[in-house]
């Protein structure tokens, strides 16, 4: 089974987002493994986007 990292940015967890996201998810076929609700510091988000950072 392949996993995959999902992260909704806070603005989208503002607007209320979050369920619509897992409810498309979930139309695909695709199922929730777990969740975690989490406000990330600062240095943590850089680190989960640094192999991102070069590209478009």
């Amino acid at each position: 089974m392949d996993r995959t990292f999902v992260m909704v940015k806070p603005d989208g967890v503002q607007r209320g987002l979050v369920g619509e996201i897992v409810s498309r998810f979930e139309a695909k076929g695709l199922k929730l493994a777990g969740a975690k609700l989490e406000l990330l510091p600062e240095e943590r988000v850089v680190e989960q986007y640094r192999e991102h950072l070069q590209k478009p």
